[in-house]
C-alpha cells in the first residue's frame, strides 16, 4: 500500500510539473507573461486531477479516509 501512495504522489507532482511546462512552451509565452500565480493553478489542477484518477485506479484509498 505504501508503495502504490508513493507512486500516487511523484506521479502526480511529475505530471503537474510536465504539463506546466509544456503548456508554458506550448502558448509560446514566458513565466514572466504567464505569471507565476497561473503556473501554480494548472499546476494544482493538473496534479489534482492525475492524483484522484491514480487513487481509483491504484485503490490507495486517500479520498475515502
Amino acid at each position: 500500500m505504501t508503495a502504490r501512495r508513493v507512486i500516487n504522489w511523484v506521479v502526480s507532482l511529475s505530471a503537474g510539473l510536465i504539463s506546466t511546462v509544456v503548456i508554458i512552451q506550448l502558448f509560446n509565452t514566458t513565466l514572466d507573461k504567464f505569471t507565476l500565480g497561473n503556473a501554480i493553478m494548472v499546476f494544482l489542477s493538473i496534479a489534482a486531477i492525475v492524483f484522484i484518477w491514480l487513487d481509483f485506479i491504484l485503490r490507495t484509498d486517500y479520498l475515502r479516509n
